[in-house]
């Protein structure tokens, strides 16, 4: 059985909160694919889509919105 990895999930409120995942891994000391690696496991753990992927950044999902309020995010 597969846990919440809280580490996915700080990392998945960076990058909302700085609007792209490179500024989120440059603010982590991580490469953007990893960066977007633990977002798509967070993705997968939840089975759901938390994030819209826009030529110019990213887009929160009603379910990642959901999650940000649950979560704690500012």
């Amino acid at each position: 059985m597969m846990t919440l990895n809280l580490g996915n999930l700080a990392t998945f409120r960076l990058v909302v909160q700085r609007g792209s995942f490179s500024a989120a891994a440059d603010l982590l000391g991580l490469s953007q694919p990893a960066v977007s690696l633990q977002v798509r496991q967070l993705e997968q753990f939840l089975q759901t889509r938390l994030l819209e992927r826009t030529g110019r950044g990213i887009k929160a999902t009603a379910a990642g919105i959901a999650l940000l309020a649950h979560s704690g995010a500012d």
